[in-house]
């Protein structure tokens, strides 16, 4: 009888194969051990492929089905709901000794904040193991499900693996593609719950496994203020009245069928929505003076990626399916989650939002942010088997009066917050008119308008009305639902007030001014200079870019459309007129093209009886800004007197030399002779320039160094190209062979670099030229 490897050994000698090889012995290693030998497998597993202490040399969120398919359904199976690895999970359930470690450092800092502080959120109770002799919370213990489950999770908050944040294929990739799997998995559409598996024993009231008993001094009067339960406690536990068997078998079944649901709901709050605390958020109230801001934005330095970010929406998006899909009875657990998520997720998801919408920087990626939080506030969207309706004829069904009355600060407030946003951008840029245009469209469906009207109005009533047909009111106290997200002293500022309604006419005013500029650049070019003849020719012989032109031709008639529904949309939204357009900027008629067609002439509110700009410096009146490219010059922008694809073919040809003759150019450049005076001439010289790099996407400025080069972007100017080619065509005419007139002209470009490293040699020498052996040290080499 042959001796069975260790599953320690086989795991660790199939990482050095391929990632299918990999996980294929995973699956065959869950299936032939038994749980002595599997409880140290899980560990390593989630090591590897979380990249927690080994570089696997692959990753869950650049593996995509289009670059490699094979290790993408291979991985997309073993992590699946009813896969290996959760095999394996619920296999280590049935022995209840088998715990695992998840450290505290995991957890975001501002979770640990509060247990340093003596606040225990509800996820925790049950679950931390305290240092012995110090009696603080030092790791929290896990059963196997919920150890990979936070595990998944933290993967892609890990600051260590930031690294991705560049190269993510984002929802391509096969970490979004389980992510999905397990929310249609876990919470469940259907009546139908995920088949029962054994549940861990010691069940809390909180839906965990109980381990140790916290000091009850410091936490126990804490322990449940600070995040409601997803299920009622009656729920949970069996009734001490004496009732029958049957209600006692159902209470258990609605445990038992929810408990795992319940577990990743916590779960995600905790480790993606708790790194900012309601407290931080509170310093940053609408109204309150930059002065008073100035502390907390310097102290508060968190900022999601884009794929926490992208995370975060797909969490949304589904919530709303899952909420949206209760019946009439509750049968199960899960059927009772479904009507008490969303006041679970409710502050959380608040205070993430309205903290990243604070310090998302002024960029295109605020696209996310955006989609993020549209839809959010869209619940009627996400409903199955909703007939499909024309966008233009989109009516919100007036049964959404209570979510917009609960939800009344993610329509209002953050459109204000938006709208100031918008105030100090480019709103010429093709990306900020969609942005601005997705934002109007979706205020302008049909009764939105009504109901947040209704919902600010019951702030004086304490009741928002419900449009029934009849005079009752819904039972919904919206100044509750603004305490209970925001601290006593948050002053409301109603969406519909003058403040909101004169910021609504400067955008409306800086819309009309950019369409006016941008009606100018899609006129034919004899509004400005008249095209000449060589342009012509190279137009018509398709070497001068006219595909870039034509794309930015359409992105400017694009922009000029999205303007011009969204100036409509707002105006109707606040019920203001738009204004005229006003005459296009003179600086305009010089030619098409001009930088300046994408400067957005913001003009200041101007206070009637003062004559002060009411918005402040950033919008002062007739203020420019002359813009320079301060990036890299080898790799600045095509400009229209360039040809596009020789520009790229000439950057990729200098790079290759550049980067494999880098030293040896730097070392000629820099020689005093005659040899290295010939070599300044054809090399570009040295020079800095900033990069701007972003982490978690806050800017940061470095200074980084170009040392001399090989450029060839000057043949590829179109006059370059135009006075060769005339040449060539000149010398053809008289019968002069290739051969010879490129020798010629190799002549003297040689003859040009000569005389100008001799005048350097005559300058640098007070006017004697010598060149001789001693002053080259060419010999040294």
């Amino acid at each position: 009888m042959s001796l069975q490897l260790p599953a320690i050994v086989r795991l660790t000698n199939a990482a050095k194969t391929t990632v299918y090889h990999w996980c294929e012995e995973v699956g065959r290693i869950v299936d032939e051990y038994g749980v002595k030998e599997l409880q140290n497998v899980l560990p390593l597993i989630t090591d590897t492929l979380f990249e927690l202490h080994i570089q696997s040399g692959w990753s869950l969120r650049t593996l995509t089905k289009a670059n490699n398919p094979r290790d993408f359904d291979v991985v997309a199976h073993l992590l699946s709901p009813r896969g290996p690895v959760i095999h394996l999970c619920y296999k280590l359930l049935g022995d209840s000794t088998v715990k695992y470690e998840f450290p505290l450092s995991y957890i975001p800092v501002a979770t640990r904040h509060l247990l340093e502080e003596g606040v225990l959120p509800s996820f925790y109770v049950g679950k931390l193991q305290y240092h012995p002799h110090l009696r603080v919370p030092s790791s929290l213990v896990l059963n196997s499900f919920e150890y990979y489950i936070m595990h998944f999770l933290y993967y892609l908050v890990n600051p260590s693996l930031q690294k991705y944040a560049t190269t993510s294929c984002g929802s391509d990739s096969v970490y979004f593609t389980i992510l999905e799997e397990y929310l249609q998995y876990f919470l469940p559409l259907s009546g139908c719950d995920p088949e029962m598996i054994p549940v861990p024993s010691q069940v809390s009231p909180y839906g965990s496994p109980v381990y140790s008993t916290p000091p009850k001094p410091r936490f126990e009067t804490s322990a449940r203020q600070m995040t409601p339960s997803l299920l009622k406690k009656s729920s949970l536990t069996p009734s001490s009245s004496g009732a029958g068997a049957s209600s006692l078998t159902a209470e258990r079944t609605s445990h038992h069928d929810a408990w795992r649901t319940m577990m990743i709901l916590q779960a995600i709050n905790e480790l993606w929505l708790s790194h900012v605390t309601s407290k931080e958020n509170s310093n940053l109230q609408a109204g309150s003076s930059p002065r008073s801001q100035i502390n907390v934005l310097q102290a508060v330095v968190f900022l999601p990626s884009l794929d926490h970010l992208r995370a975060v929406r797909v969490l949304i998006k589904h919530l709303h399916y899952f909420s949206n899909s209760v019946g009439p009875n509750i049968i199960s657990g899960v059927d009772e989650l479904k009507r008490t998520v969303w006041t679970y997720f409710q502050k959380k998801l608040y205070v993430f939002l309205r903290h990243t919408l604070e310090h998302w920087p002024l960029d295109a990626s605020f696209r996310l942010f955006l989609e993020t939080w549209l839809s959010y506030i869209q619940p009627w969207r996400y409903v199955s088997n909703a007939p499909k309706v024309n966008d233009n004829d989109k009516v919100v069904d007036w049964k959404w009066q209570n979510f917009v009355a609960e939800n009344l600060l993610f329509y209002t407030l953050f459109l204000q917050k938006v709208i100031l946003r918008f105030l100090r951008v480019e709103l010429s840029s093709p990306k900020n008119c969609l942005m601005l245009y997705r934002i109007s469209k979706v205020y302008s469906q049909r009764n939105l308008k009504e109901m947040i009207s209704v919902a600010e109005r019951s702030l004086n009533e304490g009741l928002s009305a419900s449009k029934s047909g009849s005079s009752s009111h819904v039972a919904v106290s919206v100044r509750q639902y603004i305490n209970d997200l925001e601290n006593p002293s948050f002053n409301y500022l109603p969406v519909f007030g003058q403040e909101t309604t004169l910021q609504i006419r400067t955008i409306l005013a800086c819309s009309a001014r950019v369409k006016s500029n941008l009606r100018l650049a899609t006129l034919p070019v004899t509004l400005g200079k008249k095209q000449s003849t060589f342009s012509r020719l190279c137009d018509w012989l398709m070497i001068s870019g006219s595909t870039t032109s034509d794309e930015n031709g359409e992105d400017i008639k694009k922009a000029l459309n999205h303007l011009e529904q969204s100036s409509a949309q707002l105006a109707a939204f606040f019920d203001v007129e738009i204004p005229s357009e006003p005459e296009p900027d003179s600086v305009l008629q010089t030619s098409y093209g001009s930088p300046s067609v994408f400067r957005t002439p913001v003009r200041g509110l101007q206070d009637s009886a003062s004559g002060t700009s009411m918005l402040g410096s950033p919008l002062s009146p007739q203020k420019r800004y002359d813009l320079t490219y301060g990036g890299n010059p080898d790799t600045q922008p095509i400009r229209s007197y360039e040809i596009a694809f020789l520009v790229r073919i000439f950057n990729q040809i200098c790079s290759n030399i550049n980067e494999k003759f880098g030293p040896e150019l730097e070392q000629s450049y820099d020689r005093p002779d005659f040899v290295g005076r010939v070599v300044r001439q054809l090399l570009v010289p040295p020079t800095t320039y900033q990069e701007v790099v972003k982490h978690y996407g806050t800017p940061r400025n470095i200074q980084k160094r170009l040392g001399p080069r090989v450029c060839l972007r000057k043949l590829a100017n179109q006059q370059v190209v135009g006075y060769t080619l005339g040449v060539f065509i000149l010398a053809y005419s008289f019968g002069w062979p290739p051969e010879i007139l490129l020798l010629l002209l190799a002549s003297c470009v040689c003859a040009v670099i000569f005389v100008r490293a001799s005048l350097e040699t005559w300058r640098e020498s007070g006017g004697r030229i010598s060149i001789d052996a001693e002053d080259s040290y060419a010999d040294r080499y």
